[in-house]
């Protein structure tokens, strides 16, 4: 491995599910006591390396082939294994895991299949580097134009429990709108003591806009009239490089005008749909002026709005990329026309073709937020093969509003914020077996595509081992072997990256914890219990709900 400038990597799969007690037996005869695994990591001293595999063993009975491996640190001396966290000197280790094999032999002359997965020894002094990576879901690209929930500064975050107060006769689970208060489109979710009964907790499903910390609103969709106060308001989103965002985001529109916005979608699934990058410009006539106007005049913006989701969503080139819901000038959020009824129950909705105009409010205005949204055509789980592409890119959106000549730096449009910058997702089942399939290619147990071949050489079993829909935990150790006595009489080493795959946060913080002890206590790693590197998910993102992308078919 001196030859190549980057680290050998081997991969173990921790994934198997918590075990009390197994019985392990020595093949030659007699007991060896029982052993315990809490997720998929043993940590029960002194049993040697087939304990593993009879732990998967017992698992697989039990819980299927997803969780039905184990790995576990092991004295080389004596080839036993040990809890690193509980060793008080500076000693070498090495990483075994249990087979992914269900038979040993494929013909008489083809064996050992089920030999445990070992790692090289690992000396404490010459690890460089312990990291760990989270298991994030992703998050789509959301952002707003105009005037919306997150750009005003004046939406509901949280209301004040302390001030419920709780009417009579509500219907628990209802979608309620609320009266009263400085603002418009708050819409919550009501929980009742008895059916019907008072009121006892309220979950907000639209934050509306317009509000003030204090505000009384009134749930309007029982007696007695349950009230509740505003307590924290949305902070006004303001993009940090132009500044956009809170009270310059209302922009009105005035009659007789044509009003522009251009859209460029980004991104792996806009390149491989067009082999470029996806724009388009919607356009919104805002209508003739009133007969005897001398100056024009300002327009409702949330027909203006209405206007543009529309031209974007009949557009062919963005509109397999995005989602658009429309917030008016009162606050209220409309979705696209064909939105699912039960979704629309769910959020106390409508579609924007719905929408009748009471003229423009003065001082209001509406928005967009248009959610980055795409779902991959792919083949299915059974038809794999090793070159299959997934996506993995979310769409990253750009709109901007453009003058008649398409340019958007010659006037002041309306702000554009995003809520939510698209990030990709970690920790993907997808992405943990091709890092099986290399890593059993480097012990020569090759992944055939042919698919009688796979059958025969225990292929699939490679396949099986993984959960491909879930998301997993990894945490890696990189160290090095050197060569001593080097016939070349130059001085290297070997490097090598230990990639061990956790199905839950609790194993793998476990693993963590016993590692870094064992490095700790070497005294030479700068590495502190808790401290290691981490790469964990962004913030959660707080987007209105959209409805949830139709699954796309096979080819």
């Amino acid at each position: 491995m001196a030859y190549f400038n980057h680290a050998f990597k081997k991969t173990f799969l921790a994934t198997g599910a918590t075990i009390a007690s197994v019985p392990i037996t020595n093949p030659a005869g007699g007991s060896l006591g029982n052993a315990a695994a809490t997720g998929g990591y043993m940590t029960t001293a002194s049993l040697p390396t087939y304990a593993l595999n009879q732990i998967a063993a017992a698992s697989t009975l039990v819980n299927g082939s997803y969780e039905n491996n184990y790995v576990a640190f092991f004295d080389p001396r004596t080839s036993l294994s040990v809890n690193p966290s509980t060793l008080t000197d500076c000693c070498p280790l090495y990483l075994a895991g249990s087979a992914i094999y269900c038979k040993d032999k494929i013909s008489p002359f083809l064996g050992g299949y089920q030999e445990t997965n070992k790692s090289k020894v690992i000396n404490p002094k010459y690890v460089s580097r312990y990291y760990s990576v989270g298991s994030c879901p992703p998050s789509n690209n959301v952002v707003h134009v105009g005037s919306t929930y997150w750009t005003a500064g004046t939406a509901v975050a949280t209301l004040d429990a302390t001030t419920l107060v709780g009417g009579t006769t509500y219907t628990n689970g209802t979608i309620c709108s609320v009266t009263g208060g400085t603002g418009e489109g708050l819409v919550v979710q009501v929980t009742t003591a008895g059916v019907p009964g008072p009121v006892v907790a309220v979950t907000i499903v639209s934050p509306g806009k317009g509000y003030s910390i204090g505000d009384t609103v009134t749930i309007a969709c029982g007696t007695g009239d349950a009230t509740i106060d505003v307590d924290t308001l949305i902070p006004a989103g303001v993009d940090p490089l132009t500044g956009a965002g809170g009270a310059s985001c209302c922009k009105e529109f005035l009659c007789g005008e044509t009003y522009s916005l251009r859209l460029d979608v980004k991104g792996s699934p806009a390149l491989r749909f067009l082999d470029h990058n996806a724009y388009y410009i919607a356009t919104a006539y805002t209508g003739c002026c009133p007969a005897g106007a001398i100056a024009p005049v300002a327009v409702d913006s949330t027909e203006v709005m209405i206007l543009w989701a529309n031209d974007l969503l009949n557009s062919p080139i963005v509109s397999p990329f995005i989602q658009i819901a429309v917030q008016d000038e009162m606050g209220v959020i409309w979705y696209a026309p064909g939105t699912n009824a039960t979704f629309l129950a769910s959020v106390g909705a409508d579609t924007w073709n719905n929408y009748v105009s009471p003229g423009h409010t003065a001082n209001a205005c509406a928005g967009l937020i248009i959610n980055g949204a795409y779902v991959d055509t792919r083949f299915g789980d059974c038809t794999f093969q090793i070159s299959d592409f997934y996506e993995k890119q979310p769409v990253n959106l750009y709109p901007s509003e453009v003058d008649l000549n398409g340019d958007p730096c010659e006037f002041t449009g309306v702000c554009i914020v995003n809520e939510c910058l698209g990030s990709q997702a970690m920790g993907l089942g997808e992405t943990v077996l091709r890092d099986i399939i290399l890593s059993e290619s480097y012990r020569q147990n090759f992944f055939s595509s042919d698919f009688r071949i796979r059958e025969i050489t225990q292929g699939n079993q490679i396949v099986n081992a993984v959960n491909r829909q879930a998301l997993y935990y990894r945490n890696y150790i990189q160290h090095s072997v050197p060569r001593f006595n080097n016939p070349s009489g130059t001085f290297d080493n070997d490097q090598y990256l230990l990639e061990v795959i956790f199905t839950n946060a609790g194993t793998a913080a476990a693993f963590e914890f016993n590692t870094t002890t064992w490095l700790n206590n070497c005294g030479v790693c700068e590495i502190e219990v808790g401290a290691i590197d981490g790469f964990n998910c962004l913030s959660t993102c707080t987007a209105i709900e959209f409805p949830v992308l139709p699954a796309q078919c096979g080819f």
